[in-house]
């Protein structure tokens, strides 16, 4: 049957396409035939790629809420903006816990103009100046214009006297003459699924360094909250108990068990009640 995709396209629907984005966010295989069964089973001829990936979110999410966020991962990240997170500043939380030296809108001198820049980040004495790009729908790419973009304050930087690799971050993918145009001018590039060792989520997922908008539990009002209190991280709510979330955050105590079991289970699933 045919269903529409993000950026409004149709393609016909794949089981086979479904049950691998399953086992890439490590549902074993036995939970991504029965979800991809249950999901196959409710769709209908018009069906969205997002009603899919919903329909599916709240299957893992009863069976195995650690496989439910890596699947919701693109969904979170993007929610960042709206809870009131700056995608740059989980660009940056990210680096840091990839042993980078970080600061966050930099203003550089170039040798024509100034620049400000997203992140700059420095390890074992290279230098990164990170173009950071958030974009709130997946069927946008990240095209050839933003590399070449990047590439040009890099160079009006470099004739400054400042010799660092550019590095363009985005949660999205890229299109293949992105990829090109910055293998060809030695740029560095992170998105989504690309590189295919080391692409955003897989470092989120090796950092264990997962949004508070991955939680099932966390609504508006509580995101708001976090997002006062500077609390982007589930990790940064694991150690709370629902007492002290009711305290601090006027978070009720029934919502607040189920908010801080979530955070404990992803972070650390065997730890996990």
């Amino acid at each position: 049957m045919e269903i529409t995709k993000a950026s409004g396209a149709q393609e016909a629907f794949s089981e086979h396409k479904l049950c691998n984005s399953l086992s890439a966010a490590g549902a074993p295989q036995d939970l991504v035939d029965e979800t991809c069964r249950a999901v196959t089973e409710k769709l209908t001829p018009g069906s969205t790629t997002t009603h899919i990936w919903r329909e599916a979110l709240r299957y893992l999410a009863k069976k195995n809420l650690p496989v439910a966020a890596r699947y919701n991962m693109r969904y979170a990240i993007i929610a960042l903006g709206p809870a009131g997170f700056l995608f740059e500043q989980y660009v940056e939380t990210l680096l840091q816990a990839m042993g980078y030296e970080t600061k966050r809108n930099q203003m550089i001198p170039g040798k024509c103009v100034p620049h400000e820049v997203d992140v700059t980040g420095e390890k074992g004495g290279e230098c990164f100046l990170l173009e950071v790009k958030l974009h709130h729908e997946f069927g946008i790419k990240v095209a050839t214009d933003v590399v070449m973009y990047a590439d040009a304050r890099h160079e009006d930087i470099e004739r400054a006297g400042r010799p660092c690799t550019m590095w363009v971050f985005t949660n999205t993918k890229f299109t293949e003459n992105a990829i090109q145009y910055a293998k060809c001018r030695n740029l560095k590039l992170t998105g989504w699924r690309y590189p295919k060792e080391g692409g955003l989520e897989s470092l989120i997922a090796e950092y264990a360094l997962y949004p508070v908008t991955v939680l099932p539990s966390v609504d508006r009002f509580a995101r708001e909250q976090f997002a006062r209190a500077n609390m982007m991280l589930a990790q940064d709510i694991a150690p709370y108990t629902a007492g002290m979330l009711l305290k601090e955050f006027g978070i009720s105590e029934k919502r607040g068990v189920k908010i801080v079991r979530e955070a404990q289970e992803i972070i650390s699933p065997q730890k996990a009640s």
